[in-house]
């Protein structure tokens, strides 16, 4: 599937799949904005018989974080990051964020400290650059 993070929104009641797209929208473009963080909306093969060659699913983010700055892009604030999807979690009451991580352990974004978030994002994000790093030049190379 994905070998990042991926967020999951739910909801503890019924939800249309239009709010619930709403909704994980929502929480995209707030991810969006944090320096060293890419949240994308997550597709998948589209129903037999349909003309779309993929299709969204609905609820589903894929986070990448990059914890190395690149001359494109800052590293990512991995607590502020935390905090962001903590508080996403207190104003929307009703909904349920649960993360998945890429040895496929999920855990409720409720049940986990921001401290606690913060810590298992940084331990599975991977150090990400855009460019190779370059070898150092040793006397007599």
């Amino acid at each position: 599937m994905v070998d990042g993070l991926i967020l999951h929104v739910g909801s503890d009641g019924p939800v249309t799949d239009e709010e619930l797209a709403e909704q994980t929208r929502h929480l995209k473009d707030h991810l969006n904005q944090l320096p060293g963080v890419e949240a994308t909306e997550l597709t998948g093969a589209a129903e037999p018989g349909t003309r779309d060659t993929v299709s969204y699913l609905f609820g589903l983010l894929a986070l990448a974080v990059f914890t190395v700055p690149t001359v494109k892009r800052a590293a990512a604030d991995i607590r502020h990051l935390a905090e962001v999807i903590k508080r996403y979690q207190e104003r929307n009451k009703g909904k349920r964020l649960r993360m998945t991580l890429p040895d496929g352990t999920e855990i409720d974004v409720r049940d986990v400290s921001e401290k606690t978030l913060a810590e298992l994002i940084k331990s599975v994000s991977v150090p990400r650059q855009g460019t190779a790093a370059i070898p150092e030049k040793v006397d007599g190379d």
